[in-house]
């Protein structure tokens, strides 16, 4: 894998036993990246962890969301990976003694639930999601714009064509008719967009269906159900992808004013999904923030 992140904490055959039910590295990094966390501020290795160390691990984190320095649904987040790592040792029986227990369970199950009103889509859900896609290109386009763009169904419906997007100095955007200002493309939803274009054939829409015809709601709708249950998934909406937007720009520190800005709403809007405030002063690069990339399929 690419991050740069210590290896002495994790035990390399385990990991590289575990990583292999990810597609790519989207999940693969945020996992990484949070089980090297809690090792680092536990001072152990994995494998090594106690009941103690969980408790303070946990301790800590509720600190760092009252203080609104991360978000309570990415302290969620972060104990569904560890339990789903320590989980998996368990069940393989090799690295971990026979009195070792799932330490985070505990606490995940009295964690609280996401809000219907920003329901998201769990990282190795949309993992899943995006490997169940990538035989179908628009398809595959579609959600990573969602995912990592923020763009409603709406919005990618409404799309023309090459006309409809703008590069500047710092990136690619699009020009959306009822947005103030035109809306960022992450570099990696940018390339599959761009592989997308140069593929597609020559239709009114950006988008379009077995007849050519523009896309519609119940298209979409019909689409993210298909896609779920290839990949074995819980049915998800389009908006709960597009929200994955949203909780990934909070979980790296951007701020309601920034995570506005990439939606197309309004600060008191994009607090529900943030669950606190949260602090920088970022625009574009808010999304660089954002550790976790699409493949290309």
């Amino acid at each position: 894998m690419s991050q740069n992140f210590e290896t002495g904490f994790v035990n390399t055959k385990a990991w590289n036993l575990f990583k292999k039910r990810f597609k790519s590295e989207t999940t693969e990094a945020s996992y990484w990246s949070d089980i090297n966390e809690f090792c680092r501020i536990t001072g152990k290795k994995f494998e090594d962890i106690e009941k103690e160390d969980v408790q303070a691990y946990h301790q800590i984190m509720r600190e760092k969301a009252e203080a609104g320095k991360i978000s309570p649904l990415t302290m969620t987040k972060k104990f569904r990976e560890l339990h789903s790592f320590m989980e998996f040792l368990i069940g393989q029986g090799d690295f971990l003694s026979d009195s070792v227990e799932d330490y985070f369970y505990p606490y995940l199950r009295n964690m609280a639930k996401e809000e219907k009103t920003a329901r998201s889509v769990p990282v190795e859900d949309m993992d899943a999601l995006l490997k169940a896609a990538s035989e179908n290109v628009m398809a595959y386009t579609i959600l990573a714009l969602m995912y990592r763009a923020g763009l409603t169904s709406s919005e990618i419906i409404g799309l023309n064509g090459e006309e409809d997007f703008v590069i500047y100095d710092d990136g690619a955007y699009t020009v959306l008719a009822d947005r103030g200002e035109p809306c960022y493309i992450p570099e990696d939803a940018w390339a599959i967009l761009e592989r997308y274009m140069t593929e597609r054939e020559p239709h009114p829409s950006l988008f379009y269906n077995k007849r050519g015809g523009r896309l519609n709601s119940m298209y979409i709708s019909r689409m993210m159900k298909k896609y779920c249950t290839l990949a074995g998934v819980k049915h998800y909406s389009a908006e709960a992808v597009r929200n994955c937007c949203a909780f990934n720009l909070f979980a790296y520190g951007a701020s309601p004013k920034q995570v506005a800005a990439q939606m197309g709403r309004t600060e008191l809007q994009i607090r529900r999904y943030s669950g606190s405030s949260y602090r920088g002063n970022l625009r574009k690069k808010a999304n660089d923030l954002v550790k976790l990339r699409v493949e290309r399929p």
